[in-house]
């Protein structure tokens, strides 16, 4: 079991946020959201935010091509279904599937839902990926002020 110290204080998360997007990563920061929500008892929010159609693929093409209420209605049933597993294991849960910058995005859903505690997995980009996308976890890290930031390898 790991606890959290601040200057030899415990430290116990009231409500955490966890960046969720299926990949590994994300299993990765749900699963360590997981061990601190248990550790803290506190509210787990799981958060997927789907970008901009433009930033899916490019200006190349038309927004329209990709059916972005298709993607948000599919990340909300498989969060409605881990969901549903995780309260019947216990755990204190509220999902929500957003549209936008996922950075901007997820410190905005923190700041406005009284989150302390911010979970993101780390992917692996490739140089070109991190000059186009920029890096969620970094800008969650340089705007979040209300919310520690526990960036998951």
């Amino acid at each position: 079991m790991n606890f959290y110290y601040s200057i030899g204080v415990k430290i116990l998360y009231k409500k955490i946020l966890v960046g969720y997007d299926g990949s590994e990563g994300g299993e990765r920061a749900l699963s360590r959201a997981l061990e601190i929500s248990k550790e803290s008892n506190s509210e787990l929010c799981i958060v997927t935010v789907i970008p901009p159609a433009s930033v899916i693929v490019g200006e190349i093409l038309s927004p329209d091509v990709i059916n972005t209420a298709a993607i948000m209605e599919s990340s909300r049933k498989k969060l409605s279904e881990i969901a549903s597993k995780l309260e019947s294991q216990g755990y204190k849960i509220r999902f929500d599937v957003l549209s936008g910058d996922p950075g901007d995005t997820i410190v905005n859903y923190a700041e406005s839902n009284g989150c302390d505690l911010i979970v993101l997995g780390r992917r692996r980009l490739s140089k070109f990926e991190r000059l186009i996308l920029g890096s969620v976890t970094n800008k969650v890290a340089g705007k979040s002020m209300s919310a520690d930031v526990l960036v998951v390898p």
